[in-house]
């Protein structure tokens, strides 16, 4: 070809665009980088040949997997993220319990700041947690579900997680001990202050064990039997919820008793698998409660007298929320009756503000429910109601609510349908 032809040709092709992402300084793509999905940022890699390694240098990755993502890809990427990873989320099916502890293990040297990690067990098989977890000292966030608590001793230099600020653990088997190493784990944790327990589990039942956290604000509790947790010194606890089953009487007292000077307090007052009667007073009260959510049955005379034991021990409440859980089969008539003729004293509510009922059928229990709340509460603002099926038609529930007597000039009842 001649060159004034070439010279020619090479003046017709169109120019080539200039490379933008060459141009931004490297702290911003950095900071564009660690804010893309992990599988964004590894199509990163495609965008030019000086990107073709960009991502394995960018610091503060937050790498969360999905179930399906191919075992070898995850791996890939554990070992070529820069330290610190800012986030780890894992679902490991039971195919990949022998991978996962490899990719365990390579975390410490990672610094992973946030670990959300749930093993997807098969009954009966869960896997034991590898101990190098206890070697990832910069966790602020820990979040473990589906498996067995490392079940031999931490090392000698393990005193607890220094930065850790959240714990949730999930399905947890405790092993020999493994209750009082989670004990001191927590103690030693000093910035701790949202803990979650689901169903942890301790394989030795008699063995005691306490959550105590000097810095400990919120604590969630869901256990189906009495695995042996107690509560212990928690002296700036806010905000607690208890769910639990199949658990002694006394010994779910003394759980409340722990918390009672929450601020906030859930609580599932459905009885059927409590292991004794309700009592009829505590020995303590909850001073600080500001407000109650309640999940109740006020059909069953057992779950009233939680709902009435907890309200009588609450001087301060402002806020209740009640979901009420209907049962057609169990009714026992006059229960709410029995014990609001027993509260004969007009000061059982006074700062409470606003009453959120939940789910109601309009029963003669509920109903008289709220006409005992309206009559006592002196400081009531907003009685809301959800009616979600009902024995009384709609319009004949409005009327009869419109009859209870309001013991507070400003009470406004709103009913909801659905």
């Amino acid at each position: 070809m001649p060159r004034e032809e070439y010279r020619a040709k090479r003046r017709r092709l169109p120019a080539a665009e200039p490379d933008f992402l060459a141009g931004l300084p490297p702290e911003i793509v950095d900071d564009i980088i660690s804010r893309l999905d992990i599988r964004d940022v590894v199509r990163t890699s495609a965008l030019s040949r000086a990107w073709r390694r960009r991502w394995e240098s960018v610091r503060g990755l937050d790498l969360s997997f999905r179930s399906s993502a191919p075992a070898v890809a995850i791996s890939s990427v554990l070992k070529r993220a820069a330290a610190p990873v800012r986030g780890l989320g894992l679902r490991v099916p039971g195919r990949r319990f022998r991978r996962a502890v490899r990719w365990l293990r390579l975390l410490p040297r990672k610094r992973v700041q946030s670990l959300d990690l749930h093993f997807e067990f098969v009954f009966g098989e869960k896997p034991s947690l590898d101990p190098s977890i206890l070697s990832c000292l910069e966790l602020t966030t820990l979040v473990l579900e589906g498996c067995i608590f490392p079940p031999s001793p931490p090392p000698p230099s393990f005193v607890g997680f220094p930065e850790l600020t959240k714990l949730s653990l999930s399905e947890i088997d405790l092993p020999r001990h493994g209750g009082r190493r989670l004990e001191a784990m927590i103690a030693a944790s000093p910035l701790l202050v949202e803990l979650s327990l689901s169903n942890v589990r301790s394989l030795h039942h008699w063995e005691r064990w306490f959550i105590r956290g000097p810095n400990l604000r919120s604590v969630w509790i869901w256990t189906d039997y009495d695995y042996g947790c107690r509560i212990g010194e928690l002296p700036r606890l806010e905000h607690a919820i208890v769910f639990a089953s199949a658990i002694k009487t006394e010994v779910l007292c003394k759980i409340l008793e722990g918390i009672s000077h929450a601020e906030t307090l859930g609580f599932d007052a459905i009885t059927d698998q409590f292991n004794g009667n309700p009592p009829e007073r505590f020995s303590f009260t909850f001073q600080n409660l500001r407000s109650l959510d309640l999940h109740a049955c006020l059909d069953q005379i057992s779950s009233t007298s939680w709902v009435f034991c907890i309200l009588r021990s609450a001087p301060n409440l402002e806020t209740l929320e009640i979901e009420v859980d209907c049962d057609d089969d169990e009714v026992d008539a006059g229960s709410v009756e029995g014990f609001a003729n027993a509260q004969a004293s007009d000061d059982i509510f006074p700062r409470l503000r606003d009453v959120w009922l939940h789910s109601i059928d309009c029963s003669s229990n509920e109903m008289c429910f709220i006409k005992f709340v309206l009559s006592k509460a002196r400081s009531l603002e907003l009685f809301s109601v959800r009616v979600t099926s009902s024995r009384l038609s709609y319009q004949e529930a409005c009327i009869e609510m419109a009859k209870y007597k309001r013991a507070s000039p400003l009470a406004k009842l709103r009913l909801i349908r659905g």
